[in-house]
Order: C-alpha cells, then structure tokens, then sequence
C-alpha cells in the first residue's frame, strides 16, 4: 500500500484526461452520455482490480442503477466513516455501456483529479446535500486511461480504510 504522499506524487504525475469532458445528464441521477470504452473488457479489468482490493466485498448498490456494481469496505473492517458514499459502500462502477463510477476523494486528492480532467463533483456534493467528497469518476476509454481510473479508486478504497484524512 502507497502512503498519501506517494498516492499524491502518482496522481499529479498522471497525464490530464484526454480531449473534451464527456457529455452528462443535466438531472439525476448523474450519467455519463458519450465517450464510453469501446471493449467493455476494459471495465472487466477495472472491476476485476476492484474487487481484489483488501477488504471490499461486492454487495448490491444502494444507490446506483440496478447492474451496478458496488464496492463496499468488509464489515469490522477499520473505517474513515466520512469516506463512503452511503453505508460501507465507497464506490460502484456503473453497468455496461457506461463503466463510469462514483466514488469517494479526500482534499487535495479530489481537486488534483478535477484539475486532471478525469472527475467532476457529484451534485449532492455541489448543492450540500450529500457528502462533499462524492465524485464522478468518467469511464476509461480504453486500456491507457484503465491506470488512471485503478489509481483514483486505489485512493477511494485507501480513504475507506482510514489511511488519508480528509482536508
């Protein structure tokens, strides 16, 4: 496991996302409305990476699409209770086409990765009414962007666990 300096160091040594945001919905829930990957084993991948962190069980979304797939922090499993987006679940990867995610980012993590172009805050999170960490996370394209996406949900699940703090 990377401490919050190397996570730091990673995340501002990625490149910024490739060419235009892509297109969202203007309601919720928030979706991603173009440039999905073309080979949905990229999302394979991503999930496969997912789901092998220490500690995250799949269980069914509490707030996602149905076919999302949600990432939750084992029960009695050690916890930042401020870095979940409901319950134990810190993240969900959204079902296919799409393969965009929402997730949990700590201060300066978050605002690297808007600054990056590779997420944007979720409304609740905007308006107040949800956690002020909550972000989309815009699905990889392909096998390039895959490293990216992995490194911002490294984060998410590393905040989950309790070794960032939140600014």
């Amino acid at each position: 496991m990377m401490s919050p300096e190397n996570y730091l160091a990673v995340l501002k040594a990625i490149a910024p996302r490739a060419g235009s945001p892509a297109r969202m919905s203007a309601n919720i829930p928030q979706e991603q409305l173009d440039q999905f990957p073309s080979d949905w084993r990229v999302i394979d991948q991503l999930a496969a990476y997912a789901f092998a962190l220490p500690d995250v069980v799949e269980r069914p979304t509490q707030i996602a699409p149905d076919g999302s797939r949600a990432l939750n922090l084992a029960d009695g499993v050690p916890a930042d209770r401020t870095a979940f987006l409901v319950g134990r679940e810190f993240a969900h990867i959204h079902n296919p086409p799409i393969g965009s995610m929402h997730a949990m980012l700590p201060e300066p993590f978050r605002s690297l990765a808007i600054d990056r172009g590779w997420v944007i805050r979720h409304p609740f999170a905007v308006r107040g009414t949800g956690p002020e960490g909550a972000v989309f996370i815009y699905a990889p394209r392909d096998t390039g962007e895959l490293e990216s996406a992995k490194l911002l949900l490294a984060i998410s699940h590393a905040w989950a666990c309790g070794r960032l703090n939140a600014n």
